[in-house]
């Protein structure tokens, strides 16, 4: 042996380096928050909701809105607040209206 480390012993460094940066990815992401998007009994309101910086944003269909087992499986569950008859947004505004929330709460503006 030459006592200064082999090429293999630097490969086994350079692999130990990787999953060590691949579970501190995997951490982040079990941290992150998934906020199912309904207006259902219990839901917060989106205006009185602080957006945590890591979640994935879960909208149903039109019309049914969301399954119970995805509303279930939701570490919360968020609405946008509507007005007069109208109780149902399409998907891709309700999107945009969420998504615009979390850039108001999170995005560097300058």
């Amino acid at each position: 042996m030459d006592g200064g480390g082999s090429e293999g012993d630097q490969r086994v460094r350079e692999l130990l380096a990787e999953l060590d940066a691949h579970e501190a990815r995997i951490r982040e992401l079990e941290a992150a928050r998934v906020i199912a998007m309904d207006i259902v009994p219990g839901a917060v309101p989106m205006e009185r909701y602080a957006f945590p910086k890591r979640c994935l944003l879960l909208f149903g269909a039109e019309g049914p809105g969301l399954t119970r087992t995805a509303l279930d499986l939701a570490d919360d569950v968020v609405y946008i607040s509507q007005f007069g008859s109208v109780r149902s947004i399409n998907a891709g505004a309700a999107a945009a209206v969420a998504m615009h929330s979390w850039i108001a709460q999170h995005a560097s503006i300058g």
